[in-house]
């Protein structure tokens, strides 16, 4: 489904009519929706009915001679009442051809076909002109109920109606109201009653040639039309009517509603009559014009709430009279100010309330003054007009004044603004400048030994704006003195933002004096470290910072270096010990030793290595023991390990030390595979053939930091000597485990009894070797 027909999906909303006109019945009399069609003849339908009654009647009481003369009445008034009369001329024809079958009847045929032949004739005749009449009647009726709609229905409701109206008239199976849109929106909308154009649309192919031409089109066979809408085909819609709603003249001015259509849609072929041509056209002139005329009073009324919200929300008070003097208006604002009601207001009355309110003020030589001249010239405009009042609270109205002239209707504005903070914080602007110059004053006291002082030195404000400057400050600043006298701390003091200088203000007067480091930022945007000790002061009833500056560029540079040498320290440390010991001898403790219950250690040596070292130089040799070394210590901080110590190429390393941890054998295992591993690819990597043999054991030991100088963190117990002979007695590029370690891992890896074998200093021990971890 394309954006066409979803745009379309309305269709299957629309209502079908479940009753139409028959054509050729007279069953259209007795419909109750076709009592009201033009077609049914209303307004002469009931007469000619009961006269045609009567004259059947009289039919069947009189002669035969009298009664032919009614039957040419009765033709005449089907002729008239029927919507077609193609029976009554079938019937002429029947009796044309049996007067020319039977010439002896021929006579009597021929008077009856001739007098049928004229009531007939003069039947289609009244009908047609009767017809025309009650099509203007219709078009008259329909205006008149779109114009009852009133002001208070939009236009929706009056496209509502029109839609229902036409569709009735038109005998149709749907109606449809489209708007133009932009171009990228949806080809057209159907609209049923209930919603009628609700927003503008694009200009379809539906209805772009009526619009071009401001014409009805109308298609009897609209599948065959060349360029028909696909989704109207697609509805079997059978014939079509396009009625142009054009937009209002000067749209682009106005701005008014999109131009669209009307589109009746008939499932039936079907042909419009001349009459209803002529109907629709006179109802669309004059939906034309409602239309225009509900967009423009919607429009009127719009741009009066428009502009009455925004005199509402003004904060000041407004007051308009007209140069007539017979009628004013005041907001709501101007209401509360001369306590009167809002909105339109007796000019007298308005009048009385100024007069009031003027009485009320304490400056009326001021207002005397400036009222002079303003009574004295009718198009005199006042500015900053000042009424003062203390009763019954302290308030202060400017008010201006300016001759208006709307749609030639001259009048006078009055604004009356509420300026009382802005007239005290003026008058408290003048009383501090007075003090403040008396400060200065003091101050020009102590400026000369002030300005020779060797440290940067401020006077700041409690509105953080910087009152004095020596000389120092002015040259580690880069600023003139003028330049710094009219700054704010804080652009200098990137610590003293707006927010937070009400603290500190209050915290040094608290304190009386503090002592601070901070950055100060000079005339290049270069920031230096300073060293700043505040003073509160009071001096002629007023509050100061004094601030001495001592730039800490150099002492900064010392402490950094030292800084570095202490992290370069702390990083060597613990290179060598663990953190947690690290941090024990730095806090100046001794004899540091510790025993663990549980402890898992690891040797390993590298076979075949002695014999490498007598064919390579000593600079390769130690280059290939660190890679190989290199690549343990990694493997040493992923499994969190603690390596202890490396002695020529064996390497010694523990889990569960300084901290213990459950997990610790695991982790000594899997580094021991990891060292494998790594052996292997340092093999490919250089062309070599080292292995290595790895001894693992798991019980208790002492650890600690034994010397004074090239101190180191060591094991002591049995469980250290006997790793150490599981090495030695080990496999080349096997993990030779004892009994305690397998307990622990058994569950986790496989291993592969070695038998009881004699351990040097250890007698016979039953050993393992580790192989691989147990498939989970």
């Amino acid at each position: 489904m394309d954006w066409r027909e979803k745009c379309f999906n309305p269709f299957n909303k629309i209502p079908k009519l479940s009753l139409k006109l028959p054509k050729n019945s007279l069953f259209l009399m007795f419909q109750s929706s076709a009592l009201r069609h033009p077609d049914s003849l209303p307004t002469y339908r009931l007469p000619l009915v009961w006269l045609f009654v009567f004259f059947i009647a009289i039919d069947s009481w009189q002669q035969t001679a009298v009664s032919c003369s009614i039957d040419e009445t009765i033709v005449f008034l089907l002729c008239v009442l029927l919507p077609r009369s193609g029976p009554l001329l079938g019937m002429l024809g029947l009796l044309t051809g049996f007067a020319v079958l039977f010439p002896a009847a021929g006579d009597l045929l021929l008077d009856s076909w001739m007098t049928l032949a004229i009531a007939v004739a003069f039947g289609i005749v009244a009908r047609r002109f009767l017809l025309r009449v009650e099509w203007q009647l219709a078009s008259q009726n329909v205006l008149a109920a779109l114009t009852r709609t009133g002001d208070t229905e939009s236009a929706d409701t009056v496209i509502a109606k029109s839609l229902t109206m036409l569709r009735e008239y038109a005998v149709a199976d749907a109606a449809i109201a489209l708007r133009q849109l932009d171009d990228v929106t949806a080809e057209a909308i159907a609209c049923v009653p209930a919603t009628a154009l609700p927003s503008p649309f694009t200009s379809p192919k539906i209805f772009a040639e009526a619009l071009a031409n401001n014409r009805c089109i109308y298609y009897w066979d609209y599948p065959a039309t060349p360029g028909a809408n696909r989704t109207l085909v697609a509805k079997k819609a059978k014939s079509v009517a396009v009625l142009p709603l054009s937009a209002p003249a000067g749209d682009e001015v106005v701005r008014g509603p999109k131009p669209g259509a009307i589109v009746l849609l008939w499932y039936q072929r079907h042909r419009v009559s001349d009459y209803f041509q002529n109907f629709t056209e006179s109802v669309l002139g004059g939906l034309s014009t409602i239309l225009r005329f509900h967009y423009a009073t919607f429009r009127l009324e719009k741009l009066q709430t428009r502009y009455s919200s925004i005199l509402q929300t003004i904060p000041q008070g407004v007051v308009f009279v007209d140069a007539s003097g017979e009628q004013g208006w005041i907001n709501s604002v101007a209401a509360q100010q001369l306590c009167l009601t809002e909105g339109p207001q007796e000019a007298t009355a308005i009048a009385d309330a100024m007069a009031k309110l003027r009485s009320r003020a304490q400056n009326p030589q001021e207002i005397a003054a400036k009222a002079g001249d303003f009574f004295s010239k009718a198009e005199a405009k006042i500015r900053d007009w000042e009424w003062v009042f203390s009763e019954p609270d302290r308030q202060v109205l400017n008010l201006s004044s300016t001759p208006t002239l709307v749609r030639d209707v001259p009048g006078r504005l009055w604004l009356l603004d509420d300026i009382t903070d802005r007239y005290l914080n003026r008058l408290a602007l003048v009383d501090r400048t007075a003090q403040l110059e008396i400060a200065n004053k003091a101050l020009q006291l102590t400026q000369f030994s002030v300005d020779r002082a060797g440290d940067a030195i401020f006077w700041i404000g409690a509105d953080a704006q910087i009152l004095y400057v020596n000389d120092a400050a002015c040259f580690s600043l880069g600023y003139s003195r003028s330049e710094l006298l009219s700054m704010n701390v804080s652009q200098i003091e990137r610590h003293f933002t707006a927010e937070v200088w009400p603290l500190h203000w209050q915290t040094v007067k608290k304190c009386g004096s503090l002592t601070v480091e901070s950055q100060h930022c000079t005339k290049h945007s270069k920031l230096f470290p300073v060293e700043v000790k505040v003073n509160y002061l009071e001096f002629n009833g007023c509050e100061y910072h004094c601030a001495f500056v001592r730039d800490i560029s150099d002492r900064k540079q010392v402490e950094a270096a030292i800084r570095a040498e202490q992290e370069k320290s702390e990083k060597l440390l613990l290179n060598i010990l663990p953190q947690s010991i690290a941090k024990r001898l730095k806090q100046r403790e001794r004899n540091i030793a510790e025993a663990f219950a549980e402890v898992t250690i690891l040797f390993a040596d590298i076979v075949g290595f002695t014999q490498l070292s007598s064919q390579i130089s000593p600079q390769e040799l130690v280059y290939l023991l660190n890679e190989i070394f290199s690549e343990f210590d990694r493997l040493t901080d992923l499994y969190h390990l603690e390596k202890i110590k490396t002695i020529g190429d064996a390497y010694m390393v523990a889990g569960g030390i300084p901290s213990p941890r459950s997990d610790g054998a695991e982790a000594v295992a899997e580094m021991a595979i990891g060292m494998q591993e790594a052996i292997g690819l340092f093999n490919i990597a250089h062309g070599h053939s080292l292995s290595i043999r790895i001894g693992i054991n798991t019980g208790a030991v002492v650890a600690g930091v034994i010397g004074t100088k090239k101190f180191i963190y060591d094991l002591w117990g049995d469980a250290v000597n006997t790793a150490s002979r599981m090495e030695s007695h080990g496999l080349p590029g096997c993990i030779h485990v004892t009994e305690a370690t397998r307990k622990l891992l058994c569950d986790k890896y496989v291993f592969e009894d070695r038998g009881v074998i004699s351990i040097k200093g250890k007698g016979e021990m039953r050993t393992y070797l580790l192989a691989k971890p147990l498939k989970k």
